[in-house]
């Protein structure tokens, strides 16, 4: 059954390929939404999210193509941190977390939470699902 959810997520942004860095901006956005959204998601709007997320990654690997597969969270973050000139401090304040748990983040000692990802994702225009850990990527 399609809800009335569904259909308003088609009328705002329709699923189909991405055509440029703006499209994928809205992408993002609307796939953010969702991700953080308290309540559940509808079975179609689950649907709708996977197959967004799907074409933010395809045009993401066409466009901006980074061998982001292979490396752990933290050295991902790492390496975008040093291609940004950015400093833990500056993560701080884009993850909104505390010096010491920056600190774990960066070194591997703590995992990314989903909101650490969706803001990382959404900073770095990347696919939120780059920081996550490799065995629930795929």
């Amino acid at each position: 059954m399609v809800t009335k959810k569904y259909r308003d997520l088609i009328e705002r942004f329709p699923l189909m390929p991405i055509k440029n860095v703006a499209h994928l901006d809205k992408a993002h956005s609307i796939a953010q939404s969702l991700m953080l959204r308290k309540e559940p998601l509808a079975l179609d709007e689950k649907g709708y999210l996977e197959v967004l997320l799907d074409e933010i990654e395809k045009y993401e690997k066409k466009h901006h193509a980074l061998e982001i597969e292979e490396l752990p969270p933290h050295k991902l973050l790492q390496s975008f941190m040093k291609d940004h000139g950015l400093r833990q401090v500056d993560m701080q304040a884009i993850l909104g977390t505390s010096s010491g748990v920056m600190s774990e983040l960066v070194s591997g000692k703590r995992e990314l939470t989903k909101e650490h990802c969706l803001k990382l994702g959404m900073y770095f225009k990347v696919t939120p699902a780059a920081f996550l850990p490799k065995i629930y990527a795929k």
